[in-house]
């Protein structure tokens, strides 16, 4: 059956709220496209990055976005989506300046209301990288005070935990991971149980430890967090 590239856009998403990583990077195989619309073509290739470094794939999100300026430039929200998610991949591989400048071109403006806060919790993470605690504490009240949607607050209590563990409150980032941990809103998340499992480590409650990893690994079982929860419970075990 013929389908659109907004239709296959909309289908990697979905697979990737539900942590189907594997799966979202296997639909463009299986659609037959029978449009030509450069937008959506372009932030299915944003989304699939995600997958790609949920996976713990890094340079390969990385070289995905690689080429797609050009086309981006038409597009405002697809040029924002660009930097940001460059400005995400390159916060977690100990690129903070390059972070910092990808953040800086990502307008937020040219983002859908509803995707604010992810901006805001972008930046929080290339702050914690470049060592400014303070400024990624504003961001990420920013993005807690502009979260929408239910993935957005629970992701807010995340980087929340975040910023509080790189400022070294270990009491105060247990607590907010656990409120991550106990939000609602379930999908993916392996990330916040495993920084809560190694608070929880660095406090000397193993035992407590050892469920934060388990919980990564039974609700995110496809990312790296998972994989690294694995390694840590062994540690400890």
């Amino acid at each position: 059956m013929l389908r659109t590239l907004e239709t296959l856009n909309a289908a990697v998403d979905g697979r990737i709220a539900r942590g189907d990583y594997r799966g979202a990077l296997e639909l463009p195989l299986a659609f037959v496209i029978d449009d030509a619309d450069t937008m959506s073509e372009l932030l299915v290739e944003i989304n699939l990055a995600e997958a790609e470094y949920n996976l713990g794939r890094w340079s390969e999100a990385w070289d995905r976005l690689r080429e797609l300026d050009p086309l981006a430039a038409a597009f405002p929200i697809a040029r924002a989506g660009l930097s940001q998610q460059r400005a995400w991949i390159a916060a977690h591989t100990g690129r903070a300046e390059e972070a910092l400048r990808h953040l800086r071109r990502a307008e937020l403006d040219d983002l859908p209301r509803r995707y604010h806060a992810e901006h805001f919790f972008t930046g929080a993470v290339a702050q914690i990288a470049a060592g400014d605690l303070d400024a990624a504490q504003r961001c990420a009240q920013a993005g807690a005070r502009t979260a929408v949607r239910a993935s957005s607050r629970r992701n807010a209590l995340t980087i929340g935990g975040r910023v509080a563990a790189a400022m070294q409150q270990w009491i105060e980032a247990e607590r907010v991971f656990r409120a991550a941990a106990l939000y609602p809103y379930r999908g993916q998340g392996g990330d916040a149980l495993l920084f809560w499992g190694d608070v929880l480590s660095r406090l000397g409650r193993s035992a407590d430890a050892l469920q934060a990893y388990a919980l990564a690994i039974e609700r995110d079982p496809q990312s790296e967090s998972a994989e690294l929860a694995r390694t840590r419970s062994q540690g400890i075990v």
